[in-house]
Parts: structure tokens; sequence; C-alpha cells
């Protein structure tokens, strides 16, 4: 099996851009410049294919990436298969192989979540989020934007999926997630990963961004939109 390692470097200087699945994802998507970040490498994660166009004109900037193998199971699934982009999963996944054609596999880092050693092969793990982020620094990314990382649930609301109409938003097709007491459970290892890929990115010169103001985490540099827009385009 193909492994991620094959996009080391492949990005080195450039811009990222990694999709959570909180629900600052859906004001974003709603802003009229969403659509020009796909000039650049955009990472998505998990749901997120949802507000991708990705059916056709495969291009090399842009990936898919999770951990979690009930995926499967959602009925946005379809829209991983058909995508036009680099698939990357966990290894824990290999189980399903046999219907994951050209996806390529990343093995836990072997280190703990709160570590990250830069000689280290393999991806931070746990959560998705941070396989993205991780994924972008080992890319060459100089600078990472991330939405959707709210770890917060306004109004009880905690994915920008259940912002939608109802008719567009996604079925379990079986069991699937968790309750959200059982999703904020885990929320203190995502921050040890987090802060472990703060040091790794001021290792590598990298800037990473949440472009969510009103996160709960506070691990990276807080940004909003019109803030993002400038630093992007004072270097263009």
């Amino acid at each position: 099996m193909r492994t991620y390692k094959e996009l080391i470097n492949k990005h080195n200087e450039e811009t990222a851009f990694v999709l959570g699945a909180g629900t600052s994802l859906y004001d974003i998507y709603q802003d009229l410049y969403f659509e020009s970040i796909f000039k650049d490498v955009v990472i998505s994660v998990n749901s997120s294919i949802m507000v991708t166009s990705w059916d056709s004109s495969d291009n090399d900037k842009r990936y898919w990436i999770s951990n979690d193998s009930l995926c499967r199971r959602w009925s946005w699934w379809k829209d991983v298969k058909k995508a036009q982009c680099t698939k990357v999963v966990r290894d824990s996944w290999l189980k399903y192989k046999d219907e994951l054609k050209d996806f390529l596999f990343f093995s836990p880092r072997p280190t703990s979540e709160d570590i990250v050693n830069p000689d280290d092969e393999g991806l931070c793990y746990c959560c998705s989020v941070a396989s993205g982020i991780d994924l972008a620094i080992q890319m060459g990314c100089s600078k990472i934007f991330v939405f959707g990382l709210d770890h917060d649930a306004p109004s009880g609301y905690h994915h920008f999926w259940q912002l939608f109409d109802k008719c567009y938003q996604p079925r379990q097709m079986k069991p699937a997630q968790g309750p959200w007491t059982q999703q904020k459970s885990v929320f203190p290892i995502h921050l040890k990963s987090y802060n472990a890929l703060l040091k790794f990115a001021e290792l590598r010169g990298v800037k990473i961004y949440n472009c969510s103001p009103l996160s709960k985490v506070k691990v990276f540099e807080k940004i909003n939109s019109d803030w993002m827009w400038g630093i992007i385009n004072e270097n263009k």
C-alpha cells in the first residue's frame, strides 16, 4: 500500500487551508471569497468534503484526510469516493483496503499526543484536524489557515452541516457518531496534539492561524476572515 510519505515537501512555501467541520465553517462557506481558497492547497477533513466541488477537474492541491473509518457510514462518504483529490487515511482503515483504491495511508506518530519528534514518520492522531495540520506542515506549507476548529456547540449545533436546510443535511447509514458529550470528552487529547503541532510548526518556521475568532481552541493565533484575506493577499 502507498503511504502519505510521497507527499512530504510537495508544497514547499505554499499556503494551505485545513477545513474542519465545526459550525464556523458554515460562515466561511457563505463568504463571497470562499471559492478563492481552492487556488491553494486545501485539506478537507471528514464531512467538510461537502463544501468542496471536486467531482471533476482534478488538480494536485486537493486532499481529504481522516482517522475515523466510521466515515464510511455517512451519506457524504459517496462524495469522498467520487472526489477528484488525494485521499489520506489512518492505517486502521487497512481492513477496508479492497474498497480504498488509490488511497494513501499514514501511521500514528510513535510519540505521544503532546510531543512531536520532527524525525518521526507518521501524523498526529486521534483528531483528524490535527492529522491535516501535521500533513500540511510536512508537505512544506509555510502558512496554514484552519477553518471549522471550534470545540463548541453554539445553540446546540456542533457541525457546520447542521445549519443547512434539513434536506441537505447528511444521514448516518449506520450509527457513526456519539452524542456531543462523548465528542467533548476527547477534546483534552486533541488540545495536546495542537500544542505539539504549534511547537513543530515553530521549529519549521510555519505559521498556523485559527480562522474561528470564537473558537474554544486558543493554541493557534485566532483571526477573522477579513484579516485572513489580508494576510493571504499581502504576499501575492
